[in-house]
């Protein structure tokens, strides 16, 4: 957002090396998005999936967290994503739309 009311519309581009000509080896280097790096793989030149990266990403956050670091999410975030993720699945096996309601543990 540009401010608390403006949105900005921009492309995204995904940077991935080790392609056409590209003699880099294959990896993702990140996402630009309006001229600037939005999001850099702190693991490149690791040839890993988006899958693979944010395992990584959570994991280093852990470890870091069980060192000392500070949280990098809440009780209720973790409970927010799993009960969506359970609702996107009840709605996967149901074929239905699923509706979700504010839990206990939301703002």
């Amino acid at each position: 957002l540009k401010d608390y009311k403006s949105s900005v519309y921009f492309d995204m581009i995904r940077e991935t090396t080790g392609v056409r000509t590209n003699l880099e080896g294959f990896h993702l280097k990140g996402i630009i998005g309006g001229g600037e790096w939005i999001y850099k793989n702190p693991f490149a030149p690791a040839r890993l999936s988006d899958d693979e990266i944010a395992v990584a990403a959570m994991h280093e956050k852990m470890y870091a967290y069980v060192n000392g670091g500070k949280s990098f999410c809440t009780v209720a975030e973790a409970s927010q994503d799993r009960y969506i993720d359970a609702m996107i699945e009840k709605s996967w096996e149901s074929g239905q739309t699923v509706k979700t309601e504010k839990q206990v543990w939301g703002k």
